[in-house]
């Protein structure tokens, strides 16, 4: 019994402290912020693990709560959080996020010397975050394991946002720099990695590709009670990654028949997307920003009969795989997802739903009605993508992964 406690007792005092950095954390949920909290939950089950992250701003103005504080600690089961000043800013226009980006690149480092970290996960903001890791890493120790959710900068200069070379020039070196500093490199996808490869002549046997873990609790099947209308359900953040226009085209086409079309979610397009539903007088589409607890969410998701991922035609933002496109395996539903690249792959290879090309109103539209005529394609789509997330993705798999690459 003695060398039992007395073991118990070394593996306590050797437990390694993890260190996450990033800018979005519950209840700031963006996709980065999403698979931030889960590593969080899978490592906080064999290790010490600490979140520095910014004041809850990214749907709305930080709240009072927060307004004297230039740090607040908190916890969220056994993760210790740790959250520190960004402007209240409105997170609506270019400016502004790169102003939070910044500023929480600086406030990011106020906890420095409270930190002796072993292992550094820089996650958000994407590429920016690899800045505060390498100091901590530098000053505290620590190794430093870089998560990659969106290419960047590639999918800045693809989006039109950045023109100037000479901040090209600086961004192009700080993602060489962001992919030869850190130990390992976390991508989503096989298609990233054969980019940052490529790219940036990176040692293949550094870069780990690691899905996103899915919570099973929170997304899980449940049968769906009323079979009228047929409703395509997108949910998840509102924002120029997805061709929100193409959906309410559908709509349109569509407004004779029994269907309705669910936009659910919080983000820069809110308003439009009210605005455009108003001016076309779509009334089979509704438009959901409520926010819903996680031990509603199954219930409220699984209204839907179908999930639609429709992605727009950019190549860097599909060599990504939003978390969405998991949650919504999880649910048992299938999916039709708009691209031609690791997404819509992703989901033709796991045959959890249809892959069409982006842009393409025809093909949404047949891919609609042809999901909406046969139930049992539906319910087999379902079926193989719940035994997929169950069978590779639920947390306890995450966690057994991530613990393998840090002990390793």
């Amino acid at each position: 019994m003695q060398k039992y406690e007395y073991f118990m007792k070394e593996t306590k005092l050797k437990m390694k402290k993890i260190l996450i950095i990033s800018q979005y954390f519950p209840p700031d949920m963006s996709g980065g912020g999403t698979r931030a909290f889960n590593y969080a939950k899978c490592l906080s089950k064999n290790y010490d693990v600490t979140v520095i992250t910014a004041f809850p701003h990214l749907h709305s103005k930080i709240p009072s709560s927060y307004r004297f504080h230039l740090i607040k600690k908190e916890k969220i089961d056994k993760i210790k959080v740790i959250r520190v000043r960004v402007p209240s800013l409105l997170h609506n226009s270019i400016k502004n996020r790169i102003f939070l980006h910044l500023s929480f690149l600086i406030s990011s480092l106020l906890p420095i010397f409270s930190q002796k970290p072993d292992f550094i996960f820089a996650s958000e903001p994407n590429l920016f975050s690899i800045i505060p890791a390498f100091f901590y890493s530098k000053l505290r120790g620590g190794t430093v394991i870089r998560v990659v959710d969106d290419l960047w900068p590639e999918v800045i200069y693809e989006r039109g946002f950045l023109k100037s070379k000479l901040l090209q020039n600086f961004l192009n070196k700080l993602a060489y720099f962001s992919y030869n500093f850190p130990k390992y490199i976390l991508p989503l996808t096989e298609e990233a990695k054969n980019h940052i490869v490529k790219s940036y002549n990176i040692e293949p046997k550094k870069i780990i590709v690691m899905e996103h873990g899915v919570d099973i609790d929170t997304f899980k099947f449940k049968e769906r009670i009323i079979n009228s209308p047929f409703i395509i359900m997108y949910s998840g953040a509102l924002v120029e990654s997805y061709d929100f226009k193409i959906m309410l085209e559908a709509a349109k086409k569509l407004a004779d028949k029994d269907f309705q079309f669910i936009i659910r979610g919080k983000g820069l397009l809110l308003e439009e997307l009210k605005n455009q539903k108003n001016k076309f007088n779509l009334n089979n589409v509704l438009i959901d920003s409520t926010f819903v607890e996680n031990k509603k969410l199954s219930s409220v998701l699984s209204t839907a009969d179908i999930f639609l991922v429709p992605l727009k035609d950019d190549y860097f933002l599909n060599l990504s795989l939003p978390t969405k496109i998991l949650e919504y395996q999880a649910l048992g539903r299938s999916i039709i997802c708009s691209s031609n690249g690791a997404p819509g792959n992703y989901v033709e290879k796991t045959h959890s739903g249809l892959k069409i090309p982006p842009d393409n109103l025809f093909e949404l539209i047949n891919a609609i009605e042809n999901l909406s005529l046969d139930k049992n394609l539906i319910k087999t789509h379902g079926e193989n993508g719940t035994n997929y997330v169950n069978n590779n993705l639920t947390f306890a798999k995450i966690t057994e992964r991530l613990s393998k690459l840090i002990e390793s």
